[in-house]
């Protein structure tokens, strides 16, 4: 999820249009696309070069050096299409067809929360957390395309790893990159939180791992295009609050959970002492942990070993 929505235009005004000239080079198609951008993206010129690398392939290295290649128009076609989809608030990401993450290259689209490299900082404090557990059991719970399921069973081949889904669509998303990186082992159920797994792993989980939808509806209503009019707001939004489904989630996890096994959950600053308030409530060693930036981006609970 985003760490902070941005606020920004939600389309790019069709009266602004100017056609990329006939004849254009790679360079000058570059050009003509940073301008029409900006004002409406973070990032024109990085969103031009990779739109036009994702229609005529290869790397950043070689477009520049055939950079007085002029587009054929075919490609000048799809090209512009593209920038203006950006422009009017599509994610990057939907226009490719991909994100990578932790080095996996990711399948995404609509219907499918787009993974952020925030998230792979909880995925670095979830392997850390298992890192001594020979065998580990690891529930990533509102899984989306599959990053954190598979991200975990990439790097820890031993784990056996449940992902569980609540839409069908982004369920279906996380089946293909499962498929496409051969990492089928990962198990996919659909279901509310935890609902969707069997009975019989209640008590034996090591890690319940979640980047749950926990942001408040108010502030996704003031988001930049992209996440308000097109990720999926149920992957986005908890309720008026923010604090609707981490809560269900900090209650339900413990039946899961094994004696000694944590949760980790990612939040955003505004949300992470609440989340830790709930879990003292019931759990052990609470913290919440920051990001490479220093912001408050993860909380984490164990359940107590009783003897």
């Amino acid at each position: 999820m985003p760490s902070s929505p941005r606020s920004g235009p939600s389309s790019l005004p069709r009266s602004t249009e100017v056609p990329l000239p006939a004849g254009a080079t790679a360079v000058s198609a570059l050009r003509w696309a940073g301008r029409r951008l900006t004002g409406f993206v973070d990032s024109p010129s990085v969103d031009a070069e990779v739109l036009l690398l994702s229609v005529l392939g290869g790397t950043r290295a070689r477009l520049y050096a055939a950079g007085d290649l002029v587009l054929t128009s075919v490609v000048a076609g799809q090209f512009v299409s593209l920038v203006e989809r950006r422009g009017a608030g599509e994610p990057l990401q939907y226009l490719t067809g991909r994100q990578v993450f932790r080095g996996l290259d990711l399948q995404v689209g609509p219907g499918v929360l787009v993974p952020r490299p925030e998230t792979e900082v909880v995925v670095e404090r979830a392997l850390a957390l298992i890192a001594a557990v020979p065998s580990p059991v690891v529930v990533d719970v509102g899984t989306g395309s599959g990053a954190i399921a598979l991200a975990i069973a990439a790097e820890r081949p031993s784990a056996a790893v449940w992902a569980t889904e609540v839409s069908g669509a982004a369920l279906a998303w996380a089946g293909r990159n499962a498929a496409g990186l051969g990492l089928e082992r990962v198990a996919f159920v659909e279901g509310d939180l935890l609902s969707g797994l069997p009975r019989a792993l209640q008590g034996t989980v090591d890690l319940v791992v979640a980047n749950p939808p926990y942001l408040p509806q108010a502030l996704v209503e003031s988001a930049a295009a992209d996440v308000r009019d097109h990720e999926p707001r149920v992957a986005l939004v908890s309720g008026p609050t923010g604090l609707e489904v981490p809560s269900r989630l900090i209650a339900s996890a413990w039946a899961w959970l094994r004696p000694g096994g944590w949760l980790v959950m990612e939040t955003w600053p505004g949300q992470a002492e609440d989340l830790v308030a709930l879990l003292g409530d019931a759990y052990g060693e609470v913290a919440a942990r920051p990001d490479l930036a220093g912001s408050l981006r993860m909380v984490e609970g164990r359940r107590p070993v009783r003897s």
